[in-house]
């Protein structure tokens, strides 16, 4: 194989043990990256399912002082209290559902972050599918009335009515 410079590359013994050299490197190198990355995104097992639970409950308990944001994601002193007593609460044995009931009675169901899903908090659950299926009910309809209404046709003028027009038109521009 010759390039426009006349340089042979075929002439050369050690190219093709070249290219495979590097290519054995460059193969080398990613199997190497790939170990790396997997390893690198391998969970820790060292957490114990305790703390799983803690962490899991803290997701779910609003922080009564800062609107919106879970015990677990709050920086307040009195989620980092509350995140305490589920860890305490935890280690003598008690459930989630005691503690999330604890909480309950302590704060009010608003320290749930997500509402339960009975007497008037169900609407929260309700509405939002019922109000979407309600949207797309009338998106459809919409669509078929705009396909159905055919367009007027355009009157049409007579015979008479024609000539009529025409000759004021050019009466008009004989003036």
């Amino acid at each position: 194989m010759k390039f426009s410079g006349g340089v042979d590359i075929g002439a050369c013994p050690s190219s093709g043990r070249a290219w495979r050299r590097s290519a054995g490197v460059a193969a080398a190198f990613a199997a190497l990256w790939l170990a790396l990355l997997g390893t690198a995104c391998q969970t820790a097992s060292d957490v114990t399912t305790l703390e799983q639970r803690g962490q899991r409950l803290n997701r779910t308990i609003m922080c009564p002082v800062c609107p919106g944001e879970s015990i677990d994601q709050s920086r307040n002193p009195l989620s980092a209290q509350m995140r305490g007593v589920v860890r305490d609460r935890l280690e003598r044995g008690w459930s989630e559902e005691q503690i999330t009931d604890y909480f309950v009675d302590s704060y009010g169901p608003s320290v749930l972050m997500e509402p339960p899903a009975s007497g008037f908090s169900l609407l929260a659950w309700v509405a939002p599918p019922v109000a979407l299926a309600a949207a797309i009910a009338a998106l459809v309809v919409a669509l078929r009335f705009m396909r159905r209404r055919a367009p007027e046709p355009e009157p049409r003028l007579t015979e008479e009515e024609s000539e009529e027009y025409f000759a004021r038109i050019e009466d008009a521009l004989r003036r």
